[in-house]
């Protein structure tokens, strides 16, 4: 009985091993919307704020913002293909006190990305503005005289690109053109304010499974020395 009780132990922690290295965490999903570009020494960074937060994309002088429609997963990691330099953009803008001279460039990316049914316009658009001392990027933007779709600061459109999604999450992005979910699936999917690869959950069921573990090797050495 004790050789069985034993095996059974042994066996039940063998599972445990198994299941703990058989965890893979979820995929994040994948969303199409107008990422945002700022300049960095003269060259794209890609922005983790909004244009229109106070705290991180305050205008200053000489600054470059880009707007390019492109899909995480895909071309997220590609800037846009204009110059991030100022001077190279808007080489006739004049100096003003008391405002900061920015940059607008808007990229609506290629086909292979476009909403069903769309087509994104060819041609980029570079617009040089000036707004006061203390204004956001999203001030820049507003006040380069585009069409501008925004749903609490996060840019949904721009000149009626795309016509209504804001922040769409596509199904598969893994390479080339994606693919996306049925307009059914993907109706009420729209990208939240803020995304975050959330790994609480993952490591409480490792930390769960993990104490198991221990109390079952205990077991086991329990037994082998009542042998």
């Amino acid at each position: 009985m004790k050789q069985l009780k034993r095996n059974i132990a042994i066996v039940f922690v063998a599972s445990i091993f198994t299941s703990l290295f058989s965890i893979t965490p979820a995929s994040a999903a994948d969303y199409r919307y107008w990422t945002y570009w700022v300049t960095a020494d003269e060259s794209w960074s890609f922005s983790n704020f909004g244009p229109a937060d106070e705290k991180g994309s305050l205008a200053t002088d000489q600054m470059v913002t880009g707007y390019k429609f492109a899909i995480t997963g895909v071309d997220n990691g590609l800037p846009p293909s204009e110059s991030a330099v100022f001077a190279e953009l808007c080489p006739d803008t004049a100096e003003q006190a008391g405002a900061s001279r920015v940059a607008v460039v808007v990229e609506f990316g290629d086909q292979a990305i476009a909403p069903e049914g769309e087509t994104p316009p060819t041609a980029n658009v570079i617009k040089c503005v000036t707004v006061k001392t203390g204004k956001t990027a999203a001030d820049a933007l507003n006040a380069a005289g585009l069409d501008v779709r925004a749903n609490d600061g996060f840019v949904c459109g721009i000149n009626g690109y795309p016509k209504e999604e804001c922040g769409l999450e596509i199904a598969s992005t893994t390479s080339g053109a994606p693919e996306t979910a049925t307009a059914e699936d993907m109706a009420t999917k729209e990208m939240p304010a803020e995304e975050s690869n959330n790994p609480i959950g993952a490591n409480l069921q490792l930390i769960g499974l993990a104490a198991v573990v221990i109390v079952a090797l205990a077991l086991v050495l329990k037994m082998r020395k009542k042998k």
